[in-house]
């Protein structure tokens, strides 16, 4: 299969292009400069009002403004419409197609659900509202679900907490070897998380699956609550995590970003379970022990060259 990818050369994007080229297929790369060559794929094309996409398999779309950052008013401006405008512009490239692609995954957020508490969150549940987070990806996914007028399968993964060796770990590991690591506010709000090789997988596993379609939680099947996340990433790092952090201190440094650390969402990836897909890391202890391994390099032989 020929699958266009955006956000190629972002991290998930990445592991993305890598488990596609294992698997046989064949990736173009979308970019607002077409020039750039992105190792592994067979060709780099233009990303913005008028691109082709013809006879293209499958369509992966990333592409997005970071969430990180100080969320200013311009700053939210920017990650709103650089996630729907850009899914417009697939789409309206999918509708003018001649032979358009069968399938468009694209990219979602478990922030859509909002602050849910204890409730166990599969695809058949609400979403949330008068959230930041929540509004975006409503009209993300609103947004790619228009694709379905040219008859091709849309499918929206909603993307937890990704654990890999950039993001949300990376920042988290120097706090914690310091020993400075511990929990937010009281801790028992559930974290939901995914290895970014499940979650790359996840994305290929839709665009080849056509039992899937709508939204699809890319998460983990075992969330966590917050202390324990902080458990056993402290213990994997033979470090202690006696610190606790306010959340009265969260909120009010990061008034709006504070859901991100915050609130509890519960999810469960129903309809991945269902349709049989199989989990390399399901367990956070599997997932954190595989990432945080040293990387063992080989011992230089010391036999001397034989004569010939």
């Amino acid at each position: 299969m020929e699958i266009g990818l955006t956000g190629a050369s972002g991290f998930l994007g990445r592991h993305i292009i890598d488990q596609a080229i294992a698997g046989g297929d064949k990736v173009v790369a979308f970019s607002r400069n077409p020039r750039r060559q992105i190792r592994g794929c067979v060709r780099t094309q233009s990303f913005g009002p008028g691109l082709h996409l013809n006879g293209l398999g499958a369509v992966v779309h990333l592409a997005g403004e970071s969430i990180f950052g100080v969320w200013t008013n311009a700053k939210k401006e920017h990650i709103f419409r650089s996630r729907v405008e850009g899914t417009r512009w697939i789409v309206k490239a999918i509708q003018g197609a001649p032979d358009p692609p069968k399938v468009l995954v694209c990219a979602s957020a478990i922030g859509i659900y909002g602050d849910r508490g204890e409730e166990e969150l599969t695809e058949r549940r609400t979403t949330g509202a008068g959230e930041f987070l929540a509004e975006v990806s409503e009209a993300w996914e609103a947004a790619a679900k228009e694709a379905t007028a040219a008859g091709t399968r849309v499918v929206s993964v909603r993307i937890a907490l990704v654990l890999g060796s950039k993001g949300a770990l990376a920042a988290m590991q120097p706090i914690f070897r310091l020993g400075l690591g511990g929990r937010f506010g009281k801790g028992d709000q559930w974290m939901s998380w995914v290895h970014v090789r499940d979650i790359a997988n996840i994305f290929l596993y839709a665009a080849k699956t056509e039992s899937l379609s709508g939204p699809v939680n890319g998460a983990s099947p075992n969330p966590v609550r917050n202390s324990e996340f902080t458990r056993v990433l402290g213990t994997l790092l033979n470090k202690p995590t006696f610190f606790t952090v306010p959340s009265f201190l969260v909120s009010t440094f990061l008034p709006e970003q504070s859901s991100l650390v915050l609130d509890s969402q519960k999810v469960i990836p129903e309809k991945l379970l269902t349709s049989g897909f199989q989990f390399q890391f399901p367990s956070l202890n599997e997932a954190l022990h595989d990432l945080l391994k040293p990387k063992v390099r080989p011992e230089p032989s010391s036999a001397a060259p034989s004569e010939t």
